[in-house]
């Protein structure tokens, strides 16, 4: 049974948690934590891009089930990760979906079937490229559609070609306009004089990308090219960046930390101000050996079970059944100055825990045993023993498994994680008489020095590749890697300033129709 928030009761855990350790921090009740809360609530919910973006993403869903179904594949597609974890669409953030089979496939099925639904994806029309020797094979595809999400849809959103591998004769023609009428849901077709190409208005997106993904044919006639009139006005899967895997693992673990998060309503403010932090100081930085931002997800709530905010993670919570779509749940601000207290207390709490309380050497974060040990789970050195892991530096268990999220972090990337939280701390406690700005806070924050470091001096060699050429390509990947990031980051501030926008003409529309009434 999962324990419900009392916000009166917040502030005696916070002094008295499963640790206990001398604090330089000024205490709970301590009012100037007040302007940290409310800024970080602020920030947080600036990042919701809004109901109308989530409801899109969940069609998106349905449209990327579609495609991959119409290439052989009888699987669900289901969204985890922030989709789930957060229970709304972060701006700046992209899209992540799983494809669920009966049994899942191994490795190499899986490097095969996540290029072919990358070759489906790009005659399609979306920008895509498959990683199919990774670690978890994935389709990584960039947003196309010029249009933001929850804005209103292009008219040419719903319209889409074909083009036949020879002119129809004219009895033919009569034939598929009625088959496109009746089972797919055709409003309006025009043809090109030669009648080699017709172009279609369907009643919806969704008809659309039934339409091009499983009209292949029309008799003997092959049909090679069906795609949107104009993808930078496509459906709704155009409209995001997104990831597309097969491993069930992060499936269930995205419902675990939701439900955990859930427990405190303003850890999601939290998880949100920290993920920021943690790109800006290049912690979340996984290509380069250090973060993936899930990990600082299982980090937080690992501290806030730890300082007894919310429940330990129970084993039974794994077997929770996951959803095709993920519920919008909006984040609420800050009730009282009592809650903005306690939320900026705890954003300094988290980095004075990982700053000068976890044990790097011997402590692995978990979410279900709060006091895990490195021994325990057979990941730390031994005296005079040399090697690669399973002797990891920095442990963060997955929730569901026995995996080490943190497993590609050196020692070199693991003080550097540390430093980043003391300094932030420091940040944070030096200034703490001075007015509190998130955005100042995360342009001014002081970062530690990290010179860039070869592949050979992290020690990461291969099999196949010389040095150089090994070299060569991580810097094209990085590059790759750097671009993405980039044009998602440019995505998320467009999408805050069209949701503020929108918010802005809502409000206004609504008090012209308050004077009218009041007028009447």
């Amino acid at each position: 049974m999962r324990r419900a928030y009392q916000a009166s009761k917040l502030i005696l855990p916070l002094l008295h948690g499963n640790y206990r350790r001398s604090s330089t921090l000024p205490p709970a009740t301590d009012k100037r934590w007040a302007g940290i809360g409310k800024e970080i609530s602020d920030f947080a919910r600036s990042c919701d891009t809004g109901k109308q973006a989530f409801e899109e993403c969940k069609t998106a869903r349905e449209q990327l089930e579609c495609v991959i179904q119409s290439v052989g594949y009888d699987m669900n597609v289901f969204t985890f990760g922030g989709l789930v974890t957060l229970g709304l669409f972060e701006a700046g953030g992209d899209v992540d979906f799983v494809g669920i089979l009966d049994v899942e496939p191994e490795l190499e099925e899986c490097g095969v079937i996540v290029s072919r639904v990358s070759r489906e994806l790009r005659r399609f029309g979306i920008k895509c490229r498959a990683l199919s020797r990774a670690r978890v094979p994935v389709v990584k595809a960039d947003r196309v559609s010029r249009a933001l999400p929850g804005s209103p849809l292009h008219t040419l959103s719903s319209e889409g070609i074909f083009q036949f591998s020879r002119q129809l004769e004219e009895n033919e023609c009569f034939s598929l306009e009625k088959r496109l009428t009746e089972k797919f849901s055709a409003l309006d077709i025009e043809w090109n004089s030669s009648h080699q190409l017709a172009t279609v208005r369907f009643s919806s997106t969704a008809a659309l990308v039934y339409a091009l993904t499983h009209l292949k044919s029309f008799g003997e006639v092959e049909i090679p090219l069906r795609v949107p009139v104009d993808p930078k006005h496509g459906p709704e899967l155009f409209r995001f960046p997104f990831d597309f895997c097969l491993s069930s693992t992060g499936l269930r673990n995205s419902y675990v930390l939701r439900n955990a998060l859930l427990e405190y309503p303003y850890s999601r403010h939290l998880l949100l101000a920290i993920k920021k932090w943690g790109r800006e100081t290049g912690i979340v930085n996984p290509i380069d050996g250090f973060l993936a931002s899930y990990a600082l997800t299982i980090m937080l709530v690992h501290f806030l079970a730890k300082s007894d905010v919310i429940s330990k993670v129970a084993s039974s919570s794994t077997t929770v059944s996951p959803s095709m779509n993920a519920e919008y749940t909006p984040l609420m601000e800050c009730a009282s100055e009592n809650d903005a207290n306690q939320v900026g207390f705890l954003f300094a709490k988290f980095l004075e825990y990982y700053a000068e309380v976890f044990d790097y050497k011997e402590s692995v974060v978990c979410t279900s045993n709060v006091n895990l040990s490195k021994a325990a789970m057979g990941w730390n050195r031994q005296e005079n023993t040399t090697g690669h892991p399973p002797f990891f530096e920095f442990c963060i268990k997955d929730p569901f498994g026995l995996d080490n999220v943190a497993r590609n972090l050196d020692a070199f990337s693991t003080a550097y994680v540390k430093e980043a939280h003391t300094h932030a701390l420091k940040s944070i406690t030096n200034n703490l008489n001075n007015p509190f700005s998130f955005d100042a806070f995360l342009q001014n924050a002081l970062k530690p020095e990290s010179a860039s470091r070869s592949l050979t001096e992290r020690g990461i060699h291969s099999d196949f590749l010389t040095p150089d050429q090994f070299e060569a390509r991580h810097v094209l990947h990085k590059m790759e890697f750097s671009e993405r990031k980039k044009s998602i980051e440019q995505f998320g501030r467009r999408t805050v300033r069209n949701s503020k926008n929108q918010k802005f003409a809502t409000n206004v529309t609504n008090s012209v129709l308050g004077w009218i009434k009041s007028d009447e």
